[in-house]
Parts: structure tokens; sequence; C-alpha cells
């Protein structure tokens, strides 16, 4: 029988949804970065349930050509909760769907999450291959610390639920 969630109100007792973002980390590599990965989380105020999740949130897909769990179906959560989040808040003051359609797409643009990334030294502890082998290969960084960063909104909905995820959007990507 499926089980109708809401979106404000996510069950943590949903193991079936949990299933789908957690993959047997190996425990050698999730705590290959582990202290350095913990130092971002505890700058953001965050201690989640799983570990192996503040891991996966800062893995791309092009990390050891994706063989580790990565940051893909987090980051799709993430994103999905900023535009809900910028809708709610911005509903009743915006007077047409153009104006809140931009309004969501600068809430979400990469300049602005990849900002909010390196201010907490997300890059520092990002995990992921550039594509050139130059030595400044920074080719792609903006776009993959503004996933990264929708991300981490992602493990906090899914580790704690849409209020801790609010609080942490509030506190540290859209401070209004």
């Amino acid at each position: 029988m499926l089980r109708v969630l809401s979106v404000v109100r996510p069950l943590r007792a949903n193991y079936e949804a949990r299933a789908l973002f957690t993959t047997g980390v190996n425990p050698s590599e999730a705590s290959e970065d582990s202290k350095r990965v913990g130092e971002v989380y505890s700058r953001f105020g965050i201690q989640l349930s799983d570990p192996s999740l503040m891991t996966q949130s800062i893995t791309h897909k092009s990390f050891k050509h994706g063989s580790l769990p990565t940051n893909e179906k987090l980051s799709y959560l993430g994103r999905t909760f900023l535009e809900m989040h910028i809708t709610e808040r911005k509903w009743d003051k915006v007077k047409s769907k153009p104006t809140l359609q931009s309004t969501i797409a600068d809430g979400v643009a990469v300049s602005k999450l990849a900002g909010v990334a390196r201010e907490n030294g997300v890059d520092k502890v990002l995990r992921w291959k550039a594509a050139s082998s130059a030595s400044e290969a920074t080719t792609g960084q903006e776009s993959v610390l503004a996933q990264t960063m929708e991300a981490i909104v992602g493990a906090v909905y899914h580790d704690q639920g849409s209020k801790a995820a609010r609080d942490f959007v509030v506190k540290h990507v859209y401070p209004y």
C-alpha cells in the first residue's frame, strides 16, 4: 500500500523513500573526508542522523566515475524544495506568473548558490573531477558548487524534514 506524503510535512519513518538515497557506502570511503565535511556541516549548524548523507551530498557524479553514491537525487530534492520555498515566500508579493517564475529563477541561480557554497567552504571539500586536466580546471565548478548546495538542502530535508530544511534555507541561503 502506498502512503501519500506531504511536501510540507514528510514522514521521517518513510523508509521506502530513504532507500532511494542510501546505497550502502563503504565506511572507509565515507570516513575519508568525514572530518572536513563534518566541519562544513558544523559551520552550517547541521547534524545529520545519517553521516553517509553528508559525504554523498558533496560527491558529484564525475568523482570516481560515479562508482560512489552521488548527490544527483539529493540535488533534485533540494532544488525542488528551494523552488517551493521561494514560491511560498513570494506568492502574495508577486502579481504575475512571469514575475514569479523570474523570482524563482533568480533564487536558484547558479551564481547565488555557488556563492553560498563557497562562503561556507564547500568548495574545499567538494568531491568532483573537472572535465579538463588543466592546472586551473574550474570549468563547470560554479554549476557543480550550486548543485552541491542544492544537495545539502536536499540532505537536510531528507534527514530532518521540511521545518529543519526551511530553517536552514532561511538562515544560510535566503536570509530575508
